[in-house]
């Protein structure tokens, strides 16, 4: 035993793989069988469960006790028969350092002493039960305590993660009262102790939550994330354990699932219903989980950099090689069979993107580490609110007459959202598509008729509007505004032209609006933001760092630089040869409000 607990700690991956949210539920029926719905799998499952199954674990409970032992895990091992080579091993039965996947995956749910692993099998899961049990066996002394009991979906399983899942319902009604939770991962994950222990001892009943799912943040180390992927969107300001929207095909989000979730039997339960009342032969648990986040009571356990990764077979993975999903460390099997390891181990090798090129430093992502140190900026944000608020106000504000507000690089759209009341018209413009829809898509009812989100270049800012806006919306004044340091990340040969779009905008009736960081404040910010966050700039080192010009140029090609307000002055006045009409220094800003010049410079 001793060679097997070396072989885990030397994998120090952050990693990802066949998210187990994505797996679809698109055949429940066996060799043999005529087709099944997921209500009769629930029954058949009942009526086959030994009276004795629930009873033998039930009566552990003094043992485990003894043995510091508590919660129950599903380990989902159920392969199914048309997913494989009928010669070649399914993926739990695969070995690395000489020890099968799912063994791997056991002996780490023994480390974080679960009392109870139900273990769900499907194709040669005779096998898989047949080594686990004997692994049990020959560790006596460390698996002292653990009840091990499998669910056998049959040779000819053809069914999903949803259906493997609804097929232990029984079990796991017998064990659990309906507001107590058990933890679900596969046999392709390996989890670290201190991931799985927080989650043994959840207590879902407490804010009541009806699920929870692991999260990964950490996206810029990472590769090898197949079409499966299940992604996450959260919002950070309104609810830090909260995950708002998650689903496989969301194009902003701030985070990945990472194979491991908490249910309760309750949970289970509408789960079976909702894939029943579906109709339909692909379900996923990402469509469920989804319903879930949209009432508010989907929690987020997050990784907080401990360690996770899985396994990805050649056969099975559908890689791309767009954005972050390249393939994975790739490994040599004892058989010659090639599997991958998915992500990148940052302690072995550092990407080439490691904090990445202009196009990955999007706002979303910019302001998603900006969160990440909410309580570094909320000032900011509401400073922010307050000045660009107070001269829409003294434009008339929502009025008839009141102008026309504006953002360049608009993200996704939090900045605007507490304006929208201080304008008659507001508008919000981003070069990434993405984050447009996804404001489209969340402007409250109430502001519909008065706000709208474009796609553009912001060096084409005028023409745009006058091209996507209504006439009526345009003859007015404007206050055109850029914000969150939005400026201080463009290029140089870009800035420039943005400056004069603006003016131009702004007129000699209307504002335009810089929000810098500000420069005094750099030395704070580089301890306190940007070193905690290195998924947004990498990782750096004090030759990165020059306190005269408030800059930081970090080895992944980041760059960011910090504005004085002597600074920013010089800036509208000889770079934009605009008119300065306000500058504010407060906390962590330089808040600046400038115009075409009335008289000739």
């Amino acid at each position: 035993m001793t060679n097997y607990r070396k072989s885990f700690p030397a994998c120090n991956f952050h990693l990802s793989g066949q998210m187990s949210a994505s797996e679809p539920c698109d055949l429940w029926k066996l060799a043999g069988d005529g087709p099944r719905t997921l209500a009769s799998l629930y029954t058949d499952t009942k009526k086959k469960m030994d009276t004795s199954d629930a009873a033998s674990i039930a009566t552990s409970a003094v043992l485990a006790e003894q043995t510091g032992r508590h919660g129950v895990v599903v380990l989902v091992a159920s392969s199914a028969s048309h997913e494989l080579d009928r010669t070649q091993l399914p993926q739990p039965l695969l070995e690395l350092g000489g020890v099968s996947i799912v063994s791997h995956a056991l002996w780490q749910l023994n480390s974080a002493h679960f009392a109870a692993v139900i273990v769900v099998i499907g194709f040669q899961g005779e096998e898989v039960q047949r080594q686990l049990e004997k692994y049990v066996q020959s560790e006596t002394e460390n698996f002292e305590g653990l009840r091990l009991k499998f669910v056998n979906l049959g040779k000819g399983w053809r069914g999903g993660r949803v259906a493997s899942l609804i097929s232990c319902k029984s079990l796991v009604d017998e064990l659990l009262k309906p507001e107590e939770s058990f933890v679900i991962v596969g046999a392709d994950h390996i989890f670290d102790a201190g991931l799985l222990q927080p989650a043994a001892s959840m207590d879902m009943s407490k804010d009541g939550d009806e699920a929870c799912a692991l999260v990964e943040s950490d996206l810029e180390g990472m590769c090898g994330l197949p079409s499966s992927t299940v992604f996450i969107a959260t919002r950070p300001l309104h609810g830090a354990d909260r995950i708002y929207s998650i689903g496989s095909d969301l194009e902003t989000y701030s985070g990945i699932e990472a194979g491991l979730m908490v249910f309760t039997p309750a949970t289970l339960k509408q789960l079976a219903d909702f894939a029943e009342s579906q109709g339909r032969t692909d379900v996923r648990v990402a469509h469920f989980l989804s319903e879930i986040a949209k009432r508010g009571t989907l929690r987020m356990l997050k990784t907080d950099g401990r360690t996770w990764f899985s396994v990805e077979t050649a056969e099975s993975a559908d890689f791309t090689s767009k954005g972050l999903r390249n393939h994975g460390q790739e490994c040599e099997l004892a058989d010659g069979r090639k599997v991958h390891l998915i992500g990148l181990p940052r302690k072995i090798e550092t990407s080439p993107t490691d904090g990445g090129e202009w196009a990955e430093f999007s706002v979303d992502k910019w302001r998603s580490a900006v969160y990440t140190a909410k309580s570094f900026f909320q000032e900011l944000f509401v400073d922010t609110t307050d000045f660009v608020g107070k001269l829409c106000d003294e434009l008339g504000g929502s009025s008839d007459a009141g102008p026309l507000l504006v953002e360049v690089g608009c993200g996704t759209g939090e900045a605007l959202l507490p304006l929208f009341e201080r304008a008659k018209f507001t508008c919000g413009m981003d070069f990434n598509p993405h984050f447009v829809k996804f404001c489209q898509e969340n402007v409250p009812q109430s502001a519909q008729d008065g706000v709208r989100h474009i796609q553009g270049n912001a060096v084409e800012l005028n023409d745009l509007l006058e091209r996507e806006l209504p006439e009526h919306w345009m003859k007015r004044p404007t206050v055109v505004m850029c914000v969150g340091n939005t400026i201080g990340i463009m290029p140089q040969e870009i800035k420039g032209r943005v400056y004069q779009e603006m003016k131009h905008m702004a007129g000699r009736d209307g504002y335009m609006v810089i929000v810098y960081w500000n420069g005094n404040r750099f030395g704070d910010a580089v301890q306190n933001f940007y070193h905690k966050n290195p998924q947004l700039c990498g990782n750096f080192t004090g030759e990165c760092i020059d306190l005269d010009t408030c800059t930081l140029s970090t080895p992944s090609g980041y760059r960011t630089h910090w504005t004085k307000p002597e600074e920013a002055r010089v800036i509208f006045e000889q770079e934009a040869g605009a008119e300065v009409v306000a500058i504010l220094e407060k906390g962590n800003g330089v808040l600046v409000a400038g115009r075409e010049p009335r008289t000739a410079a």
